[in-house]
């Protein structure tokens, strides 16, 4: 479990760095945090302390340290059973494999670091021999000069999928531990063969491989425990720790056991009193994205105004009604994986094989599921492949809103489609003439990817 607790403290850091930059979220302070204002107006500097990506590459160290010392582990503790340490190595590879998925989609430069280098590190000298020294004897310009820097984007998303292969095909379908079945909670908060048979699918979807991305959002798409659930079930992902049918992967929060509490409330509620600093909140392309025609839960759920102010409402409210989560004290669930988005990579694969019905039905069972009428097919473009990916995206913003990938998902648009679509998209949430400003830079996909304080190099 400790592999996932540095990630439980950057959740705050991933709404900036996957919905701050994008179109769907500004400022909510009149006068705003000038680092956090920053991710808004897309304007990132290398000294911002936000891009800090340490806690990612703490879970990557306790990962790489039980990859390393697992089966040493079972040799010697009667407990845990074969089937077990194999578990513990996938679980640990599949959540390393997607730290860096988070890396790869957010930064120019980081290092790739795949060994345990907490007491020793093996490296290359100047003689060209392998040789082994204790971590503490060596320089930080030693150990930075020990590890693997990106070269090539393509490359590290290979090297992620790659990963995640092999840890699918290790990973048993039921966790146990000392032959017994592990709580729901914990389920849910850790890598299982749902979760990873999507992240395969996406980054089968990010890769091209299309047909693989249909074959692998199959699984989960299949799997009775992870189905779309109703609109009646659907905020529960956000109001408790877990929620079945809907979570595949989530980082859960208990405030009654352990005092553990999402910074989001922080973040996002404009009620001083209850620890809001109401740093962030929906921004005005909302009203094009939500559906009002009536029945939809997330238009409910999503976002709320309150006393005058429009918050993000996933992470304070506890009902799609009013009430509110006590002052500091939010446990809200933050969502890596559901189940619908192993439907919306399907459609998406789907639509990609030019399989314009099946990816057409998927979408509209996500619609019904969510309290909304289908859409006729008579009466809809289905076969027009802009407009379905137009139709998709639009039906994931609603889906996935303030949950920290709008970011990533303009990007999969844009390799999807061939076209910019991040540039245009993220520059609607400006005024004239910084809208066309910011189009321009955005056009360059260099400027995609957040700095990094070279000193954490």
């Amino acid at each position: 479990m400790g592999m996932y607790q540095p990630l439980t403290q950057e959740v705050h850091k991933l709404l900036l760095w996957g919905d701050a930059r994008a179109d769907m979220v500004t400022t909510g302070q009149k006068e705003p945090d000038p680092y956090i204002n920053d991710f808004v107006l897309n304007a990132v500097s290398e000294q911002n302390p936000y891009t800090n990506y340490a806690g990612i590459y703490k879970t990557i160290a306790r990962c790489n340290r039980q990859l390393e010392k697992v089966y040493t582990v079972a040799s010697l503790d009667d407990k845990i059973l074969p089937r077990d340490a194999g578990a513990f190595y996938a679980e640990a590879l599949l959540l390393r494999a997607y730290c860096y998925f988070i890396l790869v989609k957010n930064f120019s430069e980081f290092p790739i670091i795949l060994s345990d280098f907490a007491e020793q590190v093996t490296y290359v000298n100047e003689t060209g021999d392998t040789t082994r020294r204790k971590t503490q004897s060596l320089t930080n310009a030693e150990i930075r000069g020990s590890f693997y820097y990106i070269r090539d984007r393509e490359e590290v998303l290979r090297m992620i999928y790659n990963d995640v292969l092999t840890g699918l095909g290790i990973l048993p379908i039921n966790f146990e531990w000392n032959r017994n079945s592990l709580p729901v909670q914990e389920r849910y908060g850790r890598i299982s063969q749902p979760m990873a048979a999507t992240f395969a699918a996406e980054l089968a979807l990010w890769l091209g491989d299309y047909q693989a991305a249909s074959a692998f959002a199959n699984s989960p798409v299949r799997n009775s425990n992870h189905t779309l659930g109703s609109s009646g079930t659907w905020i529960n992902q956000f109001t408790g720790s877990y929620a079945s049918l809907h979570s595949l992967f989530l980082l859960g929060y208990n405030y009654n056991n352990s005092f553990e509490v999402n910074q989001l409330q922080e973040f996002t509620s404009p009620v001083a009193k209850d620890g809001g600093k109401y740093f962030l909140k929906p921004s005005s392309v909302i009203k094009d994205i939500f559906s009002y025609e009536g029945g939809d839960i997330r238009t409910s759920f999503s976002y709320k105004v309150i006393n005058g102010d429009t918050a993000i409402w996933k992470y304070i409210g506890v009902d799609n009604v009013a009430s509110m989560r006590p002052a500091y004290q939010s446990n809200a669930s933050w969502q890596f994986y559901r189940s619908a988005d192993a439907f919306i990579i399907k459609a998406l694969a789907d639509l990609m094989l030019n399989d314009y019905s099946t990816a057409f039905n998927f979408m509209n069972m996500l619609r019904v599921a969510r309290g909304l009428t289908q859409l006729d097919p008579a009466a809809t473009d289905y076969r027009n492949k802009a407009f379905m990916l137009d139709l998709i995206f639009k039906e994931k913003a609603r889906e996935n809103a303030f949950e920290g990938k709008r970011w990533y998902d303009l990007m999969l648009w844009t390799r999807l489609s061939g076209e910019n679509k991040l540039a245009a998209t993220v520059a609607a949430k400006y005024p004239a003439p910084q809208s066309e400003e910011i189009k321009t830079r955005l056009q360059n996909e260099q400027n995609w990817y957040l700095p990094i304080n070279p000193s954490l190099w």
